[in-house]
């Protein structure tokens, strides 16, 4: 009970990122041990993925209405995995630079439920797609909606790919985006789509966030200004210290001169100069 609780403990206090890639490899490892046992004992392939995926035909959804949300935490093998989880992995540190910890998993659920809403409505409405009874399963709408949220606050960090070459995040987002458009004639038309919609999802999230749009659906909340707003992000985070008692601001909050400091070279260098240091102070500083 002790390694149960130890590893309880971990999971409670990691980064909301890690949580999600860990209850997709915990679903990964329960759909592997019942697809084959399915296999050994009853000649059934793929048994978990029927139960799991989110169907294209209406009669199966209404019979299975949980595959709205268990189609984002599974996948249709290791390297479905391995790919989704890597990209979420690198992509969500940054994107948690931004946005505070209850929007990781708003924008996670959130864009997989939009990808699915684009997956349901082209397989009724597209004609190409009527009458197919496809399957949706995987994180790739997810994963595509933190990608564009990301993109919208930090389209200039450099990514190295293959650890050799370094390319700005806003023209990997754009890559995946025309591969995703390219591909819907090619094959898992559904899925593409799908990806499509969790990436503007994450736009539309994002720009909203930034008070680009007005919605009602969610809260904007500026955590990176702009050399215009920089002044009203201090005033804000000059009440959010305030907020907080004196002894707690001494020890857990960074000072208002330092925070002032950071934004002030925000506006004048760009956030991708910022050390690791100030980039925690500044996390710090955002959180409620």
């Amino acid at each position: 009970m002790s390694v149960f609780n130890d590893l309880k403990y971990k999971f409670k206090y990691t980064s909301p990122i890690n949580q999600l890639i860990v209850v997709n490899a915990i679903i990964l490892v329960v759909s592997l041990i019942i697809n084959l046992y399915s296999f050994l004992f009853f000649k059934i392939k793929g048994l978990s993925i029927m139960y799991l995926a989110l169907p294209a035909k209406l009669s199966l959804l209404f019979q299975r209405p949980w595959t709205i949300l268990t189609y984002q935490f599974s996948h249709s093998g290791l390297l479905h995995f391995v790919f989704n989880m890597l990209i979420l992995y690198f992509i969500g540190a940054i994107f948690q630079d931004f946005y505070k910890k209850k929007e990781t998993y708003k924008v996670y659920l959130l864009g997989g439920l939009f990808a699915a809403a684009m997956f349901m409505l082209s397989s009724h409405f597209i004609p190409a797609f009527k009458g197919q009874n496809n399957l949706l399963i995987g994180a790739s709408g997810s994963v595509m909606a933190i990608l564009f949220a990301t993109v919208v606050y930090a389209p200039n960090i450099m990514i190295y790919l293959f650890g050799v070459f370094r390319v700005k995040l806003v023209w990997i987002a754009i890559a995946y985006f025309i591969i995703d458009l390219y591909s819907i004639p090619e094959g898992n038309s559904g899925g593409h789509i799908a990806h499509i919609g969790g990436a503007l999802f994450g736009l539309l999230y994002a720009f909203y966030r930034k008070g680009n749009l007005q919605f009602k659906l969610f809260q904007p909340v500026i955590i990176q200004p702009s050399s215009k707003n920089t002044q009203t992000f201090k005033q804000k985070m000059k009440v959010n210290v305030n907020n907080t008692t004196k002894a707690k601001s001494q020890i857990s909050k960074p000072t208002q001169e330092m925070i002032d400091s950071i934004l002030d070279k925000i506006s004048k260098s760009g956030y991708e100069k910022l050390s690791k240091e100030e980039k925690d102070i500044l996390f710090k500083a955002s959180q409620d």
